[in-house]
């Protein structure tokens, strides 16, 4: 009988799922208007929120997976718990919510306004499947010798391990999904703080 994933494994993936739920609840019962309204001149709309978490996350995934299927061919075996050393510490850190300050977008990573719900919530979906795929692939290996670089435009040679990476996608799911909870909110209010 085959071993499940290890535990950081599989906490992430029935984390992914619960994220991907509750990206779904948000905009279930949201007008495409509603999706789309900003609550502030220079706040994201919910839409905006969940497009730039599939941009992101299928962003991440695609560079993680190739690394992780060259470490399983290496034989870079390993199991948790997994450091994320100083900097992917650092990062995944800096990902949670609520956030100490807004950070600047990646040129990369900003979401198109305007989109149909539908569009934004297939691509979430693909992503955060792309994302689960990448957490398959992760178990059993070493996930704190496998390194990926950013995919952000103006990272220069930032490069974590893949555990810093899993981590750090999560807190930003949780930490977008919580603004997108706030331009929901803030819109149920009609607007008003």
């Amino acid at each position: 009988m085959a071993a499940g994933p290890n535990p950081p494994v599989s906490d992430w993936l029935a984390e992914a799922g619960r994220l991907t739920f509750q990206a779904h609840q948000i905009a279930e019962h949201l007008t495409e208007e509603q999706f789309n309204r900003r609550p502030g001149p220079d706040k994201w709309s919910a839409g905006e929120c969940l497009s730039h978490l599939a941009i992101v996350t299928g962003l991440v995934a695609g560079k993680l997976k190739p690394a992780l299927e060259q470490a399983r061919s290496a034989g870079k075996s390993g199991s948790g718990p997994f450091k994320y050393g100083l900097i992917g510490s650092w990062f995944v850190r800096t990902m949670e919510a609520p956030g100490k300050r807004p950070m600047p977008t990646p040129e990369n990573f900003a979401p198109p306004s305007g989109l149909a719900k539908a569009e934004v919530m297939a691509a979430f979906d693909r992503s955060y499947l792309s994302f689960r795929e990448a957490l398959a692939l992760a178990d059993g290996l070493a996930l704190d010798r496998i390194r990926a670089a950013s995919t952000a435009k103006g990272a220069g040679r930032l490069s974590l391990n893949s555990a810093a990476w899993f981590a750090s996608t999560l807190a930003h799911t949780r930490r977008h999904l919580q603004q997108a909870e706030r331009a929901v909110g803030t819109e149920k209010r009609g607007g008003l703080p």
